[in-house]
């Protein structure tokens, strides 16, 4: 789709100096810029949408989560403490 927009000709040179730069056409620059713009805008989806997305990976969460978990244990982690001794 076509549109029209007018461009105040200080950020239409650095738009072209950008563009440019990038080695892509002020067209999709422009392109670019408006997705950007429309993503940061964009509301991010309700925690409630997230709710059974792997339901038909064939994953048990459960233990997938123990698996990665278990990656960030470190050796002094699994060393159990000692049971501390009442002072008489």
């Amino acid at each position: 789709m076509r549109t029209l927009v007018d461009i105040p000709d200080s950020e239409l040179e650095t738009l072209n100096a950008l563009s440019k730069s990038e080695g892509v056409s002020r067209a999709e620059s422009i392109r670019r810029a408006i997705k950007a713009y429309v993503e940061l805008k964009t509301p991010l989806p309700k925690l409630e949408d997230g709710f059974g997305l792997w339901k038909d990976k064939g994953i048990d969460t459960d233990e997938y989560l123990r698996k990665i978990r278990a990656e960030w244990d470190r050796e002094w982690d699994a060393i159990e403490p000692e049971p501390k001794v009442k002072s008489r």
